[in-house]
């Protein structure tokens, strides 16, 4: 079983749970009171040659553990602001990123800039939850979906307001969200299956966007030479959560300037 599969059976159960608490209708009860959604694509489309941050609101990860054990998301979101984040990214997944709903929220209130709602989407009812949850984008793995069902979300992200990263991991995959209307797809390198990392995987995919589909490198990037290879790539964003924690260099690096 790969790390994939098991975060999805467990994901299956929380979303069993998820309908008996109905969040179509809630936010059917609750859409006209909702604030807008904030414009998390032209926050992070690229300008000048620069290179935009989504910085990533992290306390673990099933590879490496508890990253952060005073665990402060606030703080923390105030600490990537500061060095010029577009974008925050924050993991609501409990099981295995010790991730909370409520930390998004939070962030959300309290900060202007746009929130991706990270999370294993694999039903509806998660999209309407990530509405009622303040977040303005969130993430779609194209390897835990079929083909007609990303399709299908992303035509209900964009019934609810809400901007959706779509997570490739290969050719195959980028062609699938492309050809289902992605138009913000991202670049994992590091392959969900066994979670080794390869920062060419971006790299090599990139050559094959069509224009107009922003570009966004994920995972492995720590390194400011790691930051310029994506940026001299063409990539409009990166997304960092660990890296942002251990290099100096990455919170020093001059984020959206070209």
């Amino acid at each position: 079983m790969t790390y994939l599969t098991r975060i999805l059976e467990t994901k299956a159960g929380e979303v069993a749970e998820l309908k008996k608490e109905e969040p179509e209708r809630r936010y059917r009860e609750a859409c006209r009171d909702l604030p807008a959604t904030r414009d998390f694509r032209s926050a992070i489309a690229s300008r000048d040659g620069g290179i935009n941050l989504i910085a990533e609101v992290k306390k673990a990860s099933p590879s490496r553990g508890v990253l952060v054990e005073d665990f402060r998301p606030l703080d923390i979101a105030a600490r990537y602001a500061e060095i010029g984040a577009s974008a925050f990214s924050v993991l609501t997944d409990r099981p295995y990123f010790q991730g909370s709903p409520d930390y998004l929220k939070a962030i959300t209130q309290k900060f202007s800039i746009p929130v991706l709602r990270k999370e294993f989407i694999i039903d509806e009812s998660q999209i309407y939850e990530t509405r009622l949850m303040g977040a303005d984008a969130a993430l779609l793995i194209a390897a835990a979906l079929e083909p007609s069902q990303l399709r299908d979300y992303l035509q209900l992200f964009a019934e609810l307001g809400l901007d959706a990263l779509v997570e490739v991991h290969d050719r195959r995959e980028l062609d699938i969200a492309i050809e289902q209307g992605s138009s913000i797809v991202g670049v994992n390198n590091r392959d969900l299956r066994d979670f080794t990392v390869d920062l060419m995987t971006s790299v090599n995919l990139k050559r094959d966007y069509p224009e107009g589909v922003l570009s966004v490198a994920e995972s492995g990037l720590k390194r400011r030479a790691d930051i310029e290879l994506m940026q001299g790539a063409g990539f409009d964003a990166v997304l960092i959560g660990e890296g942002l924690l251990v290099s100096e260099e990455l919170r020093r690096f001059s984020w959206g300037q070209g």
